[in-house]
C-alpha cells in the first residue's frame, strides 16, 4: 500500500464537475475508472466503504499527469497499492483514489540492480528474481501486497527488510514532476521511508530498483522454499488479514507474543477476530466491518497494556 495525499485545506472539496473532468482525463490516458469504487475490493482485510472515483494508471506518465492536474487545483488524493496494511473506515473516503496495480510493465532485471514498476507484486518481482539466479529479494518469501508500498512502507520479514536492498526509487513530486531518490536520501525507519520533504506531501513512488546479485539458483530456490514453508505454518496464509496490526515494540517483546500472553488469540468481535495461530493477525472470518476492526484492536491494546504494561503501537494505515 501507497498513501500520498496533499495536506488538507480549504481547497480540497471534491465538486462533481472535477470528478467528471479527472474520469475523462484518466480515460484520454489509457486508465481504467470507476465511480463509487468499494475499497472493500481492494484491501486484503476486505472491508471500508467507497471513493468517489478510482483509477487505474497504466504508466507513470499518467500518474504523473493526473497529480499535476489535481494539484494545480488544490484538490486531495490518495494512492493504493496492494492494501495490505490499510484499514479503510466503513463510510468510505472523499477523495479519488490512483490505484498503483495496473502498473506493471517496464522491469528491467539485471545486475546489479533490478528496478520493477511500483504496482508489481512483490511476491512477482521475487520469482523473477529467482529464475535469473540473483539473490537480493529472497528474504521477501511470503510477503504481500506491492514493492511500491513494500519501499513506502520498508516492509520486511525472515531478518530482511527494503531499507537493506533498496538502491533508489523512482518518485512522482506532488506537483507531477518526476525525481530520482538515492537510497541514503531517504529516513529509513521501522515500517517506514519517508520521501524527502522537498518533495511535497503528496510524492508517489512509480519504480523500486533493487540491488541483486548472482547466486547458486538451487540454493537460492531452497532458501525461497524453506521460508515460504516457514511462514505457512507461523501465519494464516490465505485469510484476509492485513498483516501484522502492531509494530513490535522491541526485539524481545514482539508483539503477537504479547498479545498471546494476554489471551487474545481467538477474541472476536462481529466477523473479526484474532488468528488463533498468529496474535499479531487480525482476520476478517466474513462480513466484519470496519467498525468491528476497530473495536477489537482497542480491546487488545487494552488487555496487552493490562497484562504487560506495554503499549502497542499500529503498523496498518487508517483511512
Amino acid at each position: 500500500m501507497i498513501d500520498a495525499r496533499p495536506a488538507r485545506d480549504s481547497r480540497g472539496f471534491w465538486p462533481a464537475v472535477a470528478l467528471a473532468e479527472l474520469e475523462q482525463l484518466g480515460r484520454a490516458a489509457g486508465s481504467k475508472v470507476s465511480r463509487k469504487e468499494p475499497l472493500a475490493r481492494h484491501t486484503s482485510m476486505g472491508v471500508g466503504g467507497p471513493t468517489p472515483l478510482m483509477v487505474w494508471p497504466r504508466h507513470p506518465e499518467a500518474v504523473a499527469e493526473a497529480i499535476g492536474w489535481c494539484a494545480a487545483r488544490g484538490l486531495r488524493w490518495r494512492v493504493l497499492g496492494g492494501g495490505t496494511n490499510v484499514l479503510v473506515s466503513d463510510a468510505g473516503v472523499a477523495e479519488p483514489v490512483f490505484n498503483l496495480t495496473a502498473l506493471t510493465d517496464g522491469a528491467r532485471i539485471t545486475e546489479p540492480a533490478a528496478q520493477f514498476a511500483a504496482g508489481t507484486p512483490t511476491a512477482q518481482a521475487l520469482r523473477a528474481t529467482l529464475r535469473l539466479g540473483l539473490d537480493g529479494l529472497v528474504w521477501a518469501a511470503g510477503l504481500p501486497g506491492t514493492i511500491g508500498g513494500a519501499a513506502a512502507g520498508n516492509a520486511g520479514c525472515w531478518g530482511g527488510q527494503m531499507a537493506d536492498v533498496v538502491t533508489c526509487l523512482e518518485v512522482v513530486d506532488a506537483g507531477g514532476e518526476w525525481h530520482t531518490v538515492r537510497a541514503e536520501q531517504l529516513n529509513w525507519r521501522y515500517r517506514g521511508a519517508p520521501l524527502p520533504p522537498e518533495l511535497g506531501a503528496g510524492a508517489v513512488i512509480v519504480a523500486v530498483a533493487v540491488a541483486v546479485a548472482a547466486a547458486v539458483p538451487a540454493a537460492l530456490q531452497r532458501r525461497f522454499e524453506e521460508l515460504h514453508a516457514a511462514k505457512r505454518q507461523s501465519q494464516p496464509i490465505g485469510a484476509r488479514n492485513a498483516g501484522c496490526i502492531f509494530k513490535n515494540p522491541d526485539a524481545d517483546h514482539p508483539a503477537g507474543r504479547l498479545i498471546d500472553a494476554a489471551g487474545c488469540k481467538g477474541l472476536r468481535v462481529g466477523g473479526a477476530a484474532i488468528s488463533l495461530l498468529h496474535g499479531n493477525f487480525l482476520i476478517n472470518h466474513g462480513g466484519a466491518t470496519a467498525a468491528d476492526v476497530e473495536q477489537l484492536v482497542r480491546r487488545v491494546r487494552q488487555a496487552v497494556r493490562e497484562h504487560s504494561g506495554m503499549v502497542l503501537e499500529e503498523e496498518i494505515h487508517r483511512w
